[in-house]
C-alpha cells in the first residue's frame, strides 16, 4: 500500500481520474503539498469517502443546496448543527457542541480556508447516522452521476418535492423496514425467497475471510437481530432524502458522508493514551480483555440477550456454553498438520478471558434489574483505563456508535481484537489481520481465537506481531495532522460538490 502511493502531484491527479473519472478539486495542488510537507502517508487512498459523495453527483447543486438548508431546519435538537464557510473566514457554527467547535477551528487554519469556496454543511455530532436513501432513488442518482449529460444538471422541476426534507424518529424501536429500503429489492435483506451466499454466519468456524462483505446488512439481514444499533436503537431519526449530512460513523445500509471523529481528535489532543501507564508483551497477561456498560441500544425484557455487548458477556460467563475449536492433528500419509473442529465448552478459554459488564444504563426498569442480576453488575465498579494495557489482547466492541477506545488501544502496546459493524473513515487505512483482529458480529469465531491467541505458540507470536504492527501504523497514519488532511481533502470535494459551477472546479482551471 506504502509503496503503490503517488509520490508526485502529477502521479496523484492521475491516479485520483483513473479512480474517480474526474480531474480532481481546484487547490489540490495546495491540499497535496501539505500533505508532502507532514508526512502525509496515504495520498491516494481515499475510496470509502469518495463513494459515499458519488451519488450527490446526480443532484443539481441548487437542489443540495435547499435540503442542506431543509435538513438543518427539520433536525432542530437532534444533535446537527450549521456549519458555514465564508469569504475564506474562520468558520461559524450553530448550536455546536463546545468541544467539537473547537476542533474544527483547530483544523481550518488560513492555509485551508484560503484554498476553500463558500459553503454550509449539516454536521451530525449524534452516534448514530442519518440518511437511508431508498434503492431506486440511489441508483437514479449513481446513473445520472456516471453519465452526465451535456451541461450541468438542471433543478427539479418540482422544487417542493426536489428540495424536501422529512425526519423519522425510529429510536427505541424495530428499524428494520426503514433501514432495509436502501437495499437493493434482489438482495436477501427484500427478496425473502433468496439465501445469503458466503455468510461470515453459515461457515462452520465463523473467521471472517471479507471483513467489508461481512458488515454488509443488505446480504446479510441477520445482523439486524444481533446488533443494538439496528434491532433497537437509543434514539435514531433518519431522512430517506439524498441529501449531504456529516456522520462520524455508519452501517452499510446507510448514506451519510464520513469524517473524522472529531470524538477521535480530542483523545489524541488531550494525550489519553499515556505510555508510562502501559507494559511492554512479556508482562502482560495472556488474555483477552473487555469492560464496558451495555451501551448500544435501549434494551428491553425481549431483547437484550440478543445484543452485541450483553451475548458477550452471557458467552463468557456460561462455563457450559458449547463452542466449536479447532485441533492440530498429525496425518501419517500428510506432510503436514491438519486443524480438525472439535466441540468444547466456555471453559476450555476462562482463563484466557476477563469480560465484564460494568453498567445497566439505556433500558427500561425490568431490563435493567435483569441485566443487573443475571450479569452480575456491581455499581459503580469501573475499571480505570490503564487495566487495559495489563492485558495482551483488548476486545473493542460497538456501543451506541463508534467505539471512542479504538485510536488508544491501537495505540498501545496490546493487540486489538475488532467487533465492529459499523464503516469508518479510516476503513481503508488499517488492515485486518495486520493492525487488528477481525471479530465476527455473531461471536462464533471469538472461543477459537481466543484459544489460538494465548494458548498456540504461533498464535501468540501472531498477537505479538500485530500489537506491534498497530502501535507503528497509528503513529503514522492515525494523527491529528493527518486527520486534518483528511479534512481539508474532503472540503475541497464538498466544496466543489454543492456548487453551481462544480464542473468547472477542477485542479489547474
Amino acid at each position: 500500500m506504502i509503496n503503490r502511493q503517488s509520490r508526485t502531484l502529477d502521479a496523484c491527479c492521475a491516479e485520483y481520474e483513473r479512480r474517480y473519472g474526474r480531474k480532481p478539486p481546484r487547490n489540490f495542488d495546495k491540499w497535496f503539498k501539505a500533505a508532502q510537507d507532514q508526512n502525509f502517508l496515504l495520498t491516494d487512498e481515499f475510496d470509502s469517502m469518495m463513494a459515499a459523495m458519488e451519488p450527490l453527483w446526480g443532484v443539481a447543486p441548487s437542489d443540495i443546496r435547499a435540503r442542506l438548508e431543509n435538513v438543518i431546519a427539520a433536525s432542530q435538537g437532534e444533535g446537527m448543527y450549521r456549519f458555514t464557510i465564508s469569504g475564506g473566514k474562520k468558520p461559524s457554527f450553530t448550536d455546536p457542541a463546545n468541544w467539537m467547535g473547537s476542533i474544527f477551528n483547530q483544523w481550518f487554519n488560513q492555509e485551508i480556508l484560503q484554498t476553500l469556496p463558500d459553503m454550509t454543511l449539516a454536521m451530525n455530532t449524534m452516534d448514530e447516522p442519518k440518511v437511508v436513501v431508498p434503492h431506486d432513488m440511489l441508483s437514479h442518482a449513481l446513473d445520472a452521476a456516471r453519465n452526465p449529460r451535456e451541461g450541468p444538471l438542471l433543478p427539479g422541476k418540482h422544487p417542493d418535492l426536489a428540495r424536501h426534507v422529512d425526519f423519522l424518529d425510529i429510536g427505541k424501536q424495530n428499524t428494520w423496514d426503514a433501514l432495509s429500503l436502501s437495499c437493493a429489492p434482489d438482495t436477501v435483506a427484500r427478496d425473502f425467497s433468496l439465501e445469503a451466499i458466503r455468510s461470515p454466519f453459515l461457515t462452520e468456524m465463523g473467521f471472517l475471510s471479507n471483513v467489508t462483505l461481512s458488515k454488509d446488512v443488505c446480504q446479510f439481514p441477520e445482523l439486524h437481530n444481533i446488533h443494538a444499533g439496528l434491532r433497537h436503537p437509543a434514539s435514531m431519526t433518519i431522512t430517506h432524502a439524498l441529501v449531504p449530512v456529516f456522520s462520524q460513523a455508519k452501517a452499510s445500509c446507510f448514506n451519510d458522508l464520513l469524517y473524522p471523529s472529531p470524538f477521535y481528535a480530542e483523545k489524541l489532543r488531550s494525550g489519553e493514551y499515556e505510555e508510562k501507564q502501559d507494559v511492554d508483551w512479556e508482562e502482560k497477561d495472556n488474555l483477552v480483555y473487555w469492560t464496558g456498560s451495555n451501551t448500544g441500544g435501549y434494551s428491553t425484557s425481549e431483547n437484550w440477550r440478543s445484543l452485541q455487548r450483553q451475548r458477550l458477556a452471557l458467552l463468557t460467563m456460561d462455563e457450559r456454553r458449547p463452542i466449536s475449536l479447532l485441533n492440530r492433528t498429525e496425518q501419517p500419509d500428510k506432510p503436514r498438520s491438519e486443524w480438525v473442529s472439535i466441540t468444547s465448552t466456555i471453559s476450555a478459554i476462562s482463563n484466557s478471558t476477563k469480560v465484564r459488564i460494568s453498567a445497566a444504563i439505556q433500558c427500561d426498569d425490568t431490563a435493567c434489574e435483569e441485566q443487573r442480576d443475571e450479569l452480575k453488575i456491581r455499581a459503580g465498579e469501573r475499571d480505570d483505563i490503564a487495566e487495559s494495557y495489563h492485558a495482551r489482547y483488548n476486545l473493542d466492541i460497538d456501543g451506541n456508535g463508534l467505539s471512542g477506545r479504538f485510536y488508544r488501544l491501537l495505540m498501545s502496546k496490546s493487540a486489538v481484537l475488532k467487533q465492529t459493524l459499523y464503516q469508518e473513515w479510516h476503513d481503508d487505512w488499517l488492515i485486518p489481520w495486520v493492525h487488528y483482529i477481525p471479530i465476527s458480529m455473531d461471536l462464533r469465531d471469538f472461543p477459537e481465537i481466543v484459544r489460538y491467541l494465548t494458548q498456540e505458540e504461533e498464535g501468540q507470536a501472531l498477537g505479538q506481531k500485530v500489537a506491534q504492527s498497530s502501535y507503528e501504523w497509528s503513529r503514522r497514519v492515525l494523527r491529528n495532522e493527518d486527520m486534518r488532511l483528511v479534512w481539508w481533502r474532503l472540503m475541497l470535494e464538498y466544496g466543489r460538490l454543492v456548487n453551481d459551477d462544480r464542473d468547472q472546479m477542477w485542479q489547474g482551471n
